[in-house]
């Protein structure tokens, strides 16, 4: 660990890295790239171990094997030096050829591992084994237990690995012996493109934005997405460019992200926030599916471009009333209870618990006294702030009990004006048991007077309030 003023508590130990750019020169020290196969096998006297090599591009193997201990108790219970013989064989025309003869000697109460590389390969595919030759003990007395932990398949290039951010760690053999070296690594992400206008740091925006991008790393799920779908190396890059995506879209939702709300604990934190990795290829949309759900939005191919309309508060679109549907009739459907989830665990990322999996409960007492407890289990993706979890199973939860009316109605030309995700007004004379809506019918405006399709009756005292939309 490396602490401010540059002081390490660790030593023996060099880090190198690249952090993805291409093209990129290759580590420092690292003049050759490997493969490990991991075995830890017990080597028997009458037993070999066998494997089989069948790569093509590998230039060289490293086998890395030892004893488990290695010491003889006399009589009197003092602990002698002993040694084990093991032979490293490949096969050649069918023929078991020697290529190391190896003797470990000494006394040795822990675990020792050698290795040694071999240059001179058969053609491939071919055979190798790890053959004992000093014989099995049969008494507690003398311990000799022989393993082949791995082997390594070595190629002989400079790596730049382009596109692709890479660390390689240098140790000391002295100081570690044959342990090895956990590593865990704390990524930042990528660099994406972001509005011009936009600071990443402070999560601000500077006056109107022109349209024009430029490179920083952000976590707004917004720009996330934005890269994903028109990245030609990892997203749909190829298929899509920048000007099938509704970047004007995104970026009043990535402004929505941005905002900052109380974290839960006596702070403020960005309202939404995407951190993740994948590390397998999957179908495009349910990745999206996956960006998109952090936000809160959906996409919608709005027949030239890509957009998306997400769940935060808006004004409404339009006004439908019983003279502008057809039939003059809207029709009510309700969601089944079994589908109003009252408590919801959330599973989140948590940097605080070692970055494992933790879960967050989020309940609402009123609805489970009603109608008893329901639960649902989800994933908050990228999530790595409680905070962040308990909003998103409250969303979820009050979506489910509070939206759990649908309305259906047929419209005319109207309907033409509306995206998916609009917000709509619906005026019901039936619904509301009076009438609250209509249509005009005539206007004149040297007598400042609307005629409507039907008679109204006002009240004879307070005010009354008179909205009006213009048809299309």
């Amino acid at each position: 660990m490396v602490d401010a003023d540059g002081n390490s508590n660790i030593h023996g130990m060099t880090v190198v890295y690249q952090v993805g750019e291409t093209p990129q020169s290759p580590l420092e020290g690292f003049e050759a790239s490997g493969a490990e196969t991991v075995l830890g096998v017990e080597v028997k006297h009458d037993n070999p171990v066998t494997r089989t090599v069948v790569s093509e591009n590998i230039d060289r193997l490293r086998f890395t094997f030892g004893v488990q201990m290695l010491q003889e108790t006399t009589d009197k219970g003092d602990r002698n030096p002993s040694s084990v013989n093991l032979l490293i064989q490949f096969q050649r025309s069918g023929i078991w050829n020697t290529e190391f003869d190896i003797t470990i000697n000494g006394k040795i109460t822990t675990q020792y591992l050698a290795s040694v590389v071999a240059d001179n390969l058969p053609p491939r595919p071919f055979s190798v084994r790890m053959v004992r030759v000093t014989p099995d003990s049969t008494t507690d007395r003398l311990q000799n237990k022989t393993l082949w932990s791995s082997y390594t398949e070595i190629i002989d290039i400079r790596q730049g690995y382009p596109g692709t951010a890479v660390a390689g760690l240098l140790v000391d053999a002295e100081q570690f012996g044959s342990q090895q070296v956990t590593r865990n690594y704390h990524l930042r992400g990528r660099i994406f493109q972001v509005p011009s206008n936009y600071d990443p740091d402070t999560r601000t925006y500077t006056g109107l934005w022109d349209g024009t991008l430029k490179p920083a790393y952000t976590n707004n799920p917004a720009w996330c997405t934005m890269d994903i779908l028109t990245h030609p190396r990892y997203g749909l890059g190829r298929r899509i460019g920048v000007a099938d995506v509704d970047k004007w879209a995104l970026y009043a939702i990535a402004q929505y992200c941005d905002q900052q709300v109380p974290d839960g604990f006596g702070g403020t934190e960005p309202r939404m926030t995407l951190n993740a990795y994948m590390t397998s290829q999957r179908k495009a949309y349910d990745v999206l599916a996956d960006f998109c759900s952090v936000m809160r939005c959906m996409p919608v191919w709005n027949g030239s471009r890509m957009t998306f309309v997400q769940d935060r508060p808006s004004d409404s679109a339009w006004t439908y009333t019983n003279s502008n549907v057809v039939g003059g009739r809207f029709k009510y459907s309700f969601s089944a209870l079994k589908d109003r989830h009252n408590a919801i665990e959330v599973r989140y990322t948590d940097p605080l618990n070692g970055w494992q999996t933790s879960t967050e409960l989020v309940e609402d007492h009123a609805s489970q006294i009603r109608y008893g407890r329901n639960l649902l289990k989800m994933d908050a993706f990228g999530c790595t702030s409680r905070g962040q979890a308990h909003r998103t199973g409250l969303w979820v939860m009050m979506t489910e009990l509070l939206e759990t009316q649908t309305v259906d109605f047929s419209v005319g030309a109207e309907g033409l004006r509306h995206t998916p995700g609009d917000i709509i007004e619906v005026c019901d004379n039936d619904y509301a048991g009076a009438s609250i809506g209509g249509r005009i019918t005539d206007l004149d405006i040297s007598t400042r007077t609307l005629t409507l399709d039907r008679e109204i009756t006002l009240p004879e005292s307070g005010g009354s309030g008179l909205t009006v939309r213009r048809s299309v």
